[in-house]
C-alpha cells in the first residue's frame, strides 16, 4: 500500500521515518504545501499553530537538502523563527525527521554560548534554525555563511515582525543567494507581511488553511470564560479560579516582565508551586524553568510531599511562551 506521504512526492525513506513516528495522514497544510515546495516553488502559507506547519516545510526542505550534495560552505537551508523556544522545537522536529538519513540540524539563538555554536557551524550542518538576532550576529562576525543556502523559511513571520525583527530579516534575506527558494508562514497576513512577500518571494504558491470550525451542535474543545475584575482584586480572583478548577498544570499570561514576576510571587504566597518565564531570564534559567514545567502536575498546592522538580503554574509573557506547545 502506497504511503499518502509518498503520493505527495516525499521519498520512500522519509515516508518510512514518518511511519515510524506514527504519522498516518498528512494534515491540510502538509497536503497543500509539500508538493509545491518539493517542486521548488516559493510559498506563502497562512496557518495557525498546531496545524502541522513545521512538517509542511521541514519534510520537503530535508528532501531537497539531502538530494543536493552541495559543496558550498555553510548550511543549505535556513529557518528563521521568533524565539529561542521555537528554534529548539523546530530543530528537534527536523532532527526527528532527518537524523536517520544523515541530515544535521543546528539551532542557534541568543543566550546560548556563542563559541559552541561557532564550533558546530565549522563542523558543518545541513540546516540552521535561528532567531533573527543571533543569525545576524553570526553573519556579521563571519561565522555563518549563507553562500550555499538553497531554501529560506520564515516561520511565524507575524510574530517576528511584532518582536521588532523586520530590519534583521531584511538584512538576512539580502545576504542569502538571490536564486533560492523562500517559504513564508504566518498565522495572519497583515499588509507588512504582504510587503515582505512581494519583495522577497517569486510568484509564490498561496496556501491558506482556515481555522477548524466545530460541527453544528458539537461542544467546542476549549471552554472560554471571562471574568471582569478590578485590578486590585485580580490575583485574589485568579487564586479562587485556580482553587475551583484545580488544574494539574496551568499557564498564566501577564503583559510585562515586571508583572510576570509580581504575579508569580503573589501566587507563591498563596501556596502554589510557580515558575516565571520572560525575556529577562538567561538561557540556563529558562532551561531550568522548562525542565520543571515538563515535570508539572505533580506538586500539590500545599507543597507537602510534593515533587520538588515539578510546578503547578507557569506565569509568562506571551512572547517568551511562544512555541511551548
Amino acid at each position: 500500500m502506497t504511503s499518502p506521504f509518498i503520493d505527495l512526492g516525499l521519498s520512500p525513506a522519509l515516508a518510512k521515518v514518518l511511519t515510524g513516528l506514527g504519522y498516518e495522514e498528512p494534515t491540510p497544510i502538509q497536503s497543500q504545501s509539500i508538493p509545491p515546495l518539493l517542486a521548488g516553488h516559493d510559498l506563502l502559507g497562512q496557518a495557525a499553530t498546531g496545524t502541522g506547519k513545521t512538517a509542511a516545510f521541514a519534510l520537503p526542505l530535508l528532501q531537497r537538502v539531502l538530494a543536493a550534495h552541495s559543496t558550498a560552505p555553510g548550511p543549505e537551508a535556513l529557518v528563521l523563527v521568533p524565539t529561542r523556544e521555537l528554534a529548539i522545537q523546530v530543530a528537534e522536529a527536523l532532527h526527528r525527521y532527518g537524523h536517520a538519513l544523515g541530515a544535521l540540524t543546528l539551532p542557534i539563538y541568543g543566550g546560548a554560548p556563542f563559541a559552541r555554536q561557532v564550533q558546530a557551524l565549522k563542523r558543518g550542518v545541513h540546516v540552521v534554525v535561528a532567531t533573527p538576532g543571533r543569525a545576524l550576529d553570526h553573519l556579521r562576525r563571519g561565522t555563518l555563511s549563507l553562500a550555499g543556502v538553497q531554501t529560506v523559511v520564515l516561520d511565524e513571520a507575524d510574530e517576528m515582525l511584532d518582536m521588532g525583527f523586520a530590519e534583521d530579516i531584511e538584512l538576512i534575506l539580502e545576504a542569502a543567494p538571490a536564486e533560492r527558494q523562500t517559504a513564508l508562514f504566518s498565522a495572519t497576513l497583515p499588509p507588512r507581511i504582504a510587503a515582505i512577500a512581494d519583495k522577497h518571494l517569486r510568484a509564490p504558491v498561496r496556501v491558506q488553511i482556515a481555522r477548524e470550525k466545530p460541527a453544528g451542535g458539537a461542544q467546542p474543545r476549549v471552554r472560554q470564560t471571562a471574568y471582569v475584575v478590578q485590578r486590585a482584586h485580580k490575583v485574589a480572583a485568579l487564586g479562587r479560579v485556580l482553587d475551583l478548577e484545580a488544574p494539574s498544570l496551568a499557564i498564566v499570561f501577564a503583559r510585562t516582565r515586571t508583572e510576570v514576576d509580581e504575579v508569580a510571587e503573589k501566587l507563591r504566597g498563596r501556596g502554589f508551586a510557580v515558575e516565571a518565564l520572560h525575556g529577562g531570564l538567561s538561557q540556563d534559567q529558562r532551561d531550568r524553568v522548562m525542565k520543571r514545567v515538563r515535570g508539572g502536575g505533580k506538586a500539590g498546592k500545599s507543597g507537602i510531599g510534593s515533587d520538588p522538580g515539578s510546578v503547578d503554574l507557569l506565569v509568562a509573557t506571551d512572547v517568551a511562551a511562544r512555541g511551548l506547545d
